[in-house]
């Protein structure tokens, strides 16, 4: 198999010709957008089958099928507890951006109740899991949810997981660095340096401003975000416990009551609901991270 750090920009590189905004059609049948490869050169199409890529991975998701096909998954050896928290790890220190979604993967793969799909009252999802509608109606293009996910994006939807975790359970394992285990200390220390008052919004901006996080917005947001997602950064709305699951509509309702978005719809609960004099959750990090803090 391709060396998957060694060739991890040149993947990035190939992946954002491919996945250009400019190179999709939109097919209205299917309710989803498909990437044209004639636009990739000779060389680029050799190095895509060389990483068994494939550029359109187009399903239709069925609710009920795709949760139990989660949770057996989760209880593969390959895609290990120590596993998906040391490549969440590489992640944070910048040397495997890929990693990124492995804390939510264990969350919501090792908690999440079988259930029907269950309409939430104030949302076109499921109110368990978080199921789209809409995807109970169209297709999806996994392709593009996976290069996301390479280029340090994290999904938290079911179809997001379910993405990830195909992929992931046949590429080898990633082992963080020394570099990148300092990094997330250094994030960690820089969440509980928040003043009282700060918003998810100004700890984003303070953490770029100190250089605490390598990478984007984007990228920043996703680990910020997943921390909360697992407890590690606490929020004042709906506390969240590594051992119970909480229903997608309660966690969105808790988000409402406590008008924690501050007018920012772009961030989400549990998130959302953290402020500076919330700081960091140490004992749940030392929980998930206890071997490299």
């Amino acid at each position: 198999m391709t060396d998957i750090l060694k060739t991890y920009k040149k993947r990035i590189a190939l992946f954002k010709k491919l996945y250009h905004y400019n190179n999709g059609t939109y097919d209205r049948q299917r309710g989803v957008t498909v990437y044209d490869v004639s636009i990739l050169s000779a060389e680029e199409l050799a190095f895509m089958n060389e990483l068994q890529w494939q550029p359109n991975d187009i399903v239709q998701m069925n609710h009920d099928e795709l949760i139990p096909a989660i949770t057996e998954l989760i209880r593969d050896e390959r895609l290990s507890k120590e596993r998906l928290i040391g490549e969440f790890v590489a992640a944070a220190g910048g040397s495997y951006r890929r990693g990124i979604n492995g804390l939510m993967n264990l969350h919501f793969a090792t908690l999440i109740p079988d259930h029907p799909y269950h309409p939430a009252q104030r949302l076109a999802a499921c109110g368990v899991c978080g199921f789209s509608e809409l995807s109970t109606r169209t297709h999806d293009n996994l392709s593009d949810i996976r290069e996301s996910l390479w280029l340090g994006y994290n999904w938290h939807s079911p179809k997001g997981i379910y993405a990830d975790l195909t992929e992931r359970i046949e590429l080898p394992e990633i082992h963080p660095t020394e570099e990148d285990a300092a990094a997330l200390k250094s994030l960690l220390e820089g969440v509980d340096r928040a003043q009282a008052g700060e918003t998810p919004g100004k700890l984003e901006k303070r953490l770029s401003a100190e250089k605490v996080i390598k990478g984007n917005s984007g990228t920043r947001r996703a680990l910020l975000s997943t921390l909360a997602e697992v407890g590690v950064i606490p929020n004042a709305a709906m506390p969240v416990d590594p051992k119970r699951w909480i229903n997608h509509e309660v966690m969105v309702q808790a988000g409402m009551d406590l008008d924690s978005t501050q007018g920012r719809s772009d961030i989400e609960m549990p998130y959302a609901g953290w402020r500076g004099h919330l700081g960091v959750d140490w004992d749940r990090a030392k929980e998930w991270f206890g071997a490299y803090l």
